[in-house]
């Protein structure tokens, strides 16, 4: 029960950081690096199940 929580919190903070990188990086143009980042966040996003992919 507590790994499954802080599991879903380290899911969490992932899926922060990853947005948080992929926005700073529209601004350089480096949009490989962007779509990196965003295919982090969706892939912890459906391992939180928030994504029924």
């Amino acid at each position: 029960m507590v790994f499954h929580l802080l599991f879903q919190l380290a899911l969490i903070v992932i899926v922060i950081r990853s947005v948080y990188v992929a926005y700073q990086t529209i601004t350089r143009k480096s949009w490989f690096e962007m779509l990196f980042h965003i295919s982090i966040a969706i892939a912890a996003l459906n391992f939180i199940d928030i994504l029924k992919l």
